[in-house]
């Protein structure tokens, strides 16, 4: 199966790298590699390992000596390339110093690094090598404490941290940026753009959107369970934020809305003003711009704690600590906490969303910023929110995939974007299936369910008309754009609706893929309905009494149960039969801190906490109970709020 014929699901890079790490000079590593002193003699060669990352296989080679490794080379991985590059470009290279596979995880890669660690020792023991030997020494050495002044310091430099050190900076204070990863991290660099109401661009194109429309939006998402002033600010100050941040080099165009996958939206006022480089070029430029206007930016540096004035008991500043070792106490008049929450924070997920959940998509956003204010004192709110966004696979699930089909599985992700009946580990319908490109109200309903899971469900019919016409036949979702084509960037990757017309009508075979993939636990099989909802292991007078009524609402022209367009719904009438279970997608968690509409910290009454401002995804707030069901929400609160708080502290300052 070619790669061109894949749907557009989960936006993920398929890129292979290619880094060799070459042998460092023994006189400048003597120190770290004393202990692969390995007094026994390997076999020399090239031997090739696998370790399981997020997306599949990490495929890594290793050559030998025969009394050293003499490199380490990824020579395959499915990994987003913004997240894995850091991994890919450090931990080979370390391994090698080192002469052990022992070495430390680079943040906010962790899943990629512990991959090909283990892709190496695989490799390793193919080798006949006992791992369990080459154990790293290392000089420890007392650690540094070097002091740094600043007027403010930004804890994260996502869209929310790096929009607030920039503003700041340019409104003439002098700013210290902190990152815990190496290179920009967060949800900012994995979103596809931001709303706004009244942007130039839709100025422009006379798109410009009502802001009782967004606030009726907010109001239905949330029930009155929001901050309503701080909600009118941020749709305020959207449009000047998308302008700013052209200005600056995150390069943003206004698309219409539908354009990426959520086609229930078609038709919806303009408010995506989508990446057109990616969201990590996008940020990466803004860090440049940061630090071309004077800004000191430190990455691989995570803040550790806030700093408090003996005196009077208000922030100070923060400590952080250098890759080296080095402690950094960063003296600062105002504090920035722009750490993207707690998404992959597995106990408080835990704590506070319950069990099951599903973690974030960025593993190294655990909830720094969200402690560190509350040890200070600042209040709770909006810590219960995430945004479920979409469908996916577990990981392990992934793998068994990917082991029998390579990347092929992707493609799997192409019938989350039909109107297919779509039941529950109980066989129950749950929902409206036309409403399944509504994905965050979608993505909130699987999360409902037991298991956090749903079965789609795919008759023959639907795949032998695919196989003939393309999926334009079962329905035409993009062809409305076809003398009027958009383009933006998502997860890194082009979404561009030329080329999912094109797709859309390539006629394609699933039926080889789905059989292959029937034993790995995400494909099942039944030539009735009965032997389908066996496979499932589901209730089996349940599964046959959703899929008679789904059947008989398409039939009468009438759904009495969720009310659906019934002349969208896909029949499940011809066998054999398929389903493909998805989990519930998390992006990320969406509040922690309660905050003012100056972007200010508070405790819980609400009083705000002298030089603390707390922006993006953990600061509360903004959502009551879900994300907001239009396009760019939450990227857009991220750069505004970052925005507004950089502005506010520097102006602050100044008086």
């Amino acid at each position: 199966m070619k790669k061109k014929q894949i749907f557009k699901g989960l936006c993920l890079s398929m890129l292979m790298f290619s880094l060799v790490a070459c042998k460092a000079d023994d006189n400048k590593n003597t120190d770290q590699t004393a202990a692969s002193a390995v007094s026994s003699t390997f076999k020399a060669g090239t031997y090739e390992g696998v370790g399981q990352g997020k997306n599949g296989n990490v495929t890594v080679e290793v050559t030998l000596s025969d009394k050293a490794i003499e490199s380490v080379k990824v020579t395959d991985q499915n990994e987003s390339a913004d997240i894995a590059k850091p991994a890919i470009e450090k931990i080979p290279q370390e391994i090698v110093d080192a002469q052990s596979p022992n070495v430390e995880t680079v943040s906010g890669a962790t899943m990629v690094s512990d991959a090909i660690i283990e892709g190496t020792k695989d490799a390793l023991t193919k080798a006949g090598v006992d791992v369990t030997k080459l154990t790293k020494q290392e000089t420890k050495k007392e650690a540094e404490v070097e002091q740094v002044e600043a007027d403010i310091v930004v804890v994260g430099a996502g869209a929310a941290g790096t929009a607030a050190a920039l503003a700041a900076q340019q409104n003439g204070a002098n700013v210290v940026l902190l990152e815990k990863t190496a290179t920009p991290m967060g949800a900012g660099t994995l979103a596809g753009g931001m709303f706004a109401a009244d942007s130039k661009q839709q100025k422009a194109e006379k798109k410009e959107v009502s802001k009782k429309w967004l606030y009726d939006q907010y109001m239905d998402a949330s029930q009155g369970h929001m901050n309503s002033v701080l909600v009118r600010e941020i749709i305020d100050e959207a449009g000047p934020t998308v302008d700013w941040l052209n200005e600056n080099g995150a390069t943003m165009t206004l698309v219409d809305a539908g354009t990426g996958g959520s086609f229930a939206h078609s038709g919806d006022p303009a408010t995506l003003h989508g990446y057109q480089e990616g969201g990590t070029k996008a940020i990466t430029n803004l860090v440049e711009s940061f630090e071309k206007a004077g800004g000191k930016a430190y990455f691989s540096t995570p803040a550790t704690e806030l700093i408090t004035d003996e005196k009077t008991n208000e922030i100070s500043g923060v400590k952080a600590e250098e890759e080296d070792g080095t402690v950094l106490e960063i003296t600062a008049q105002k504090v920035i906490l722009a750490t993207g929450g707690f998404g992959g924070n597995s106990e408080m997920l835990a704590e506070y969303l319950g069990t099951p959940n599903t973690p974030g998509e960025v593993a190294q956003n655990t909830g720094d910023g969200i402690n560190m204010a509350w040890n200070v004192g600042a209040g709770e709110m909006g810590v219960n929110t995430t945004h479920y966004f979409w469908q996916t696979f577990k990981p392990d699930e992934i793998k068994s995939m990917a082991d029998i089909v390579g990347g092929d599985w992707f493609a799997l992700n192409g019938f989350t974007s039909f109107p297919n009946l779509r039941v529950n580990t109980y066989g129950q319908r749950f929902s409206d299936e036309t409403d399944a490109t509504l994905y965050a109200i979608h993505g909130a309903e699987i999360a409902s369910q037991p298991k956090q899971e749903e079965y789609v469900i795919i008759d023959s019919a639907m795949l032998d008309t695919i196989k003939e016409k393309g999926t334009v036949a079962i329905e035409d979702q993009y062809g409305q754009f076809k003398d009027d084509p958009q383009f933006y960037m998502e997860f890194n990757e082009p979404n561009a609706t030329e080329d999912i017309i094109k797709r859309e009508n390539t006629p394609m075979d699933y039926a080889p893929l789905l059989d292959q993939l029937t034993d790995t636990g995400v494909v099942f099989k039944g030539d009735s309905i009965e032997e389908l909802g066996k496979a499932l292991g589901v209730d089996a007078t349940n599964f046959k009494a959703s899929v008679d009524q789904y059947n008989g609402a398409i039939e009468s022209g009438q759904d009495d149960l969720y009310f659906s367009d019934t002349d969208r719904l896909i029949k499940v009438s011809q066998g054999p039969f398929y389903a493909v279970k998805f989990v519930a997608r998390n992006l990320g968690t969406l509040g922690g801190v309660r905050i003012n509409d100056k972007i200010e910290a508070c405790d819980a009454d609400g009083n705000m906490i002298p030089n603390l401002y707390v922006a993006g995804a953990d600061a509360g707030g903004m959502y009551g109970g879900s994300y907001v069901d239009f396009e760019g929400g939450t990227l857009g609160f991220a750069y505004t709020s970052g925005r507004i708080a950089g502005l506010n502290a520097a102006s602050s300052i100044k008086k």
